[in-house]
């Protein structure tokens, strides 16, 4: 049943490609099968941004933390910057790495970005409501909006600063945790 809503373009499709040539073989790949594709990853997106953009296809950006080597090898800070000024929509993704929580990595991530290039407001739409756009998922989550999950997480200073601490979180319009007023 997935497949077949991956096949009539109703169901994104994650391709992780990090070199040129694999994320040129991933658009190749969706134009032939019609693929509702997003690229995962794509370290060296930088240098297809042209191709990138005529498929319309949106990045979700592999953290820069990791360590940078193999197909990685050629990833920089300023991705996200670049995808931006080309027009392309992207995304952060928290990463695979296991030695730090998950969600740091992805607010680590994005001000890496706005020490790069990247607008403050930029980073923060690409944690939340342009992340759920390229997943399909923007009705229920991504902004707060009547209707939608009422999750939110409450910073004790500015999210991008990596010295900031969660103060608050509400899950389903209940607070779960809260250290500050």
């Amino acid at each position: 049943e997935a497949l077949a809503a991956a096949l009539d373009g109703k169901l994104p499709v994650l391709i992780t490609a990090q070199k040129a040539p694999e994320i040129m073989s991933a658009l190749r790949l969706a134009r032939e099968f019609g693929l509702n594709l997003v690229l995962d990853g794509a370290a060296e997106a930088y240098l297809l941004l042209d191709e990138i953009k005529a498929a319309g296809v949106p990045v979700i950006v592999h953290p820069t933390m990791a360590r940078n080597y193999g197909d990685t090898q050629n990833a920089a800070f300023d991705t996200a910057f670049k995808l931006k000024s080309a027009g392309i929509p992207f995304a952060f993704q928290s990463g695979y790495e296991s030695y730090v929580p998950k969600t740091r990595v992805a607010l680590f991530e994005a001000g890496v970005a706005a020490g790069n290039g990247l607008s403050r407001d930029d980073a923060l739409r690409a944690l939340t409501i342009d992340a759920a756009n390229i997943l399909g998922i923007q009705s229920r989550v991504g902004s707060l909006e009547k209707g939608k999950d009422a999750d939110v997480v409450i910073f004790d200073g500015d999210p991008l600063e990596y010295l900031s601490k969660v103060c608050a979180v509400i899950i389903n319009g209940k607070i779960i945790h809260q250290t500050c007023r």
